[in-house]
């Protein structure tokens, strides 16, 4: 049978839609609407694509067999301090947030991590790269290591996916051929109940550190109540902002435990906050992450992970002979990790090779994207917004920025 493809027939269309709407209301793929982002008695259908996209099947066990090396990279980067402090040595001194996470990293580093264990829930994004040529390969858009969403949302789209295929005749062996798998909201459930265990205390807490409000918030209860059930409602859990971690955790000096009002000792902290400068509104909040970071607490992830996590990082990565540092005596992983990247340039420098890479993304916008280091979606520059930007910037403020091959994506029709 062929794939369907648009226009469809009007009245099928319109079947397909309306159907599609009724599966993600009853199933949960949903979020609070932007206007009461704080209630969820108003809600609205995520976003989504009526059809799976089509995607070249290599292309797709490509990213899926790279990702198991990717996450033992990000993971022995983070416990790299000195590669991590002299990445981001001219970051820090014009963006004043890494700086701040930079001086809590410093600050348990040098007191000695209470907790070793940690729960690395990585999202790697990946665009399948169209070339002048007409070939196809995968670049990487960037690596969450804080806070990485959609994992509820994800794993239920799959699912009306197929349903919706199912509808239009397609049967099951060819959808299992044809769909893969997308176990993501059970693997972020079980990694944090596997943390839950490993801590070792039968009444721990564990705490979603979460924004005030959030649009997102229903993604973040899937994974809660995934939870809930595979601990077979043992493992408790209480939502708290970077505010309410100020005031309400409580800190023993001598055995670093995490008490919630001095009473629940808190076993594993999931950050679903804590990666852009908002939410954290004064010392306060920033007290309270700290607090965290001195405890014995398991987090997902710790500090040293949010910092391996920043475009700095990845573009440092990208450099020759950098992966060889973390990956001696493998070149096949190190190969097929390599192969993912689109080009990346620092701007902290002043010589001819800065130069050159400046000269062109200010000639020839439209092949680069420009990218600060917050994290969380936004606050990119494209086309004439990169040369607008560049000829803004000072030497030193350019430092806090990475130029980033454009990745031209795949269109499907």
């Amino acid at each position: 049978m062929a794939y369907p493809t648009l226009p469809l027939d009007a009245a099928l269309l319109d079947r397909l839609v309306s159907d599609s709407k009724d599966w993600a209301q009853s199933h949960g793929l949903v979020m609070r609407t932007r206007e009461h982002k704080d209630k969820s008695d108003i809600c609205q259908t995520a976003p989504f694509a009526l059809l799976p996209s089509s995607f070249p099947r290599s292309l797709y066990e490509q990213a899926v067999n790279v990702e198991e090396d990717m996450n033992l990279l990000y993971f022995l980067v983070s416990w790299d301090y000195e590669f991590i402090k002299e990445s981001l040595a001219e970051v820090i001194e014009t963006d004043e947030f890494t700086r701040r996470l930079m001086d809590i990293y410093t600050e348990v580093h040098k007191e000695g991590l209470a907790q070793t264990k940690v729960v690395q829930i990585q999202r790697s994004d990946y665009m399948c790269h169209s070339s002048p040529d007409g070939s196809h390969s995968i670049k990487q858009v960037e690596v969450n290591n804080i806070a990485s969403s959609f994992g509820g949302l994800g794993e239920l789209c799959t699912k009306m996916h197929t349903a919706t295929l199912h509808y239009l005749g397609f049967d099951t062996e060819k959808l299992a051929q044809s769909i893969p798998e997308n176990r993501c909201l059970s693997t972020v459930a079980t990694g944090i109940y596997q943390a839950w265990l490993a801590y070792g205390e039968s009444n721990g807490l564990v705490v979603f550190l979460v924004e005030d409000v959030n649009q997102n918030q229903l993604d973040q209860r899937h994974v809660e109540y995934r939870l809930s059930e595979f601990s077979d409602r043992r493992a408790r859990v209480e939502r708290l902002t970077l505010t309410d971690c100020a005031h309400r955790l409580e800190l023993c000096e001598k055995t670093k435990v995490l008490r919630l009002d001095g009473k629940d000792e808190v076993a594993v902290i999931y950050f679903r906050a804590g990666y852009v400068p908002d939410q954290y509104k004064s010392d306060l909040e920033w007290a309270g992450r700290l607090k965290i970071e001195r405890s014995k607490a398991i987090k997902t992830p710790w500090i040293g992970l949010q910092l391996a996590n920043t475009k700095k990082i990845q573009q440092v990565l990208a450099k020759p002979g950098a992966l060889e540092r973390f990956l001696p005596n493998n070149p096949e992983k190190v190969a097929a990790i390599r192969a993912t990247f689109a080009g990346m340039w620092g701007l902290e420098s002043s010589d001819a090779n800065t130069k050159t890479i400046v000269d062109e993304a200010l000639a020839h916008p439209e092949k680069f994207v420009l990218k600060p280091q917050l994290e969380g979606g936004g606050g990119n520059f494209y086309g004439a917004e990169v040369a607008n930007k560049l000829t803004k910037l000072s030497a030193a403020e350019r430092s806090a920025f990475i130029l980033m091959e454009r990745i031209h994506p795949m269109i499907n029709t």
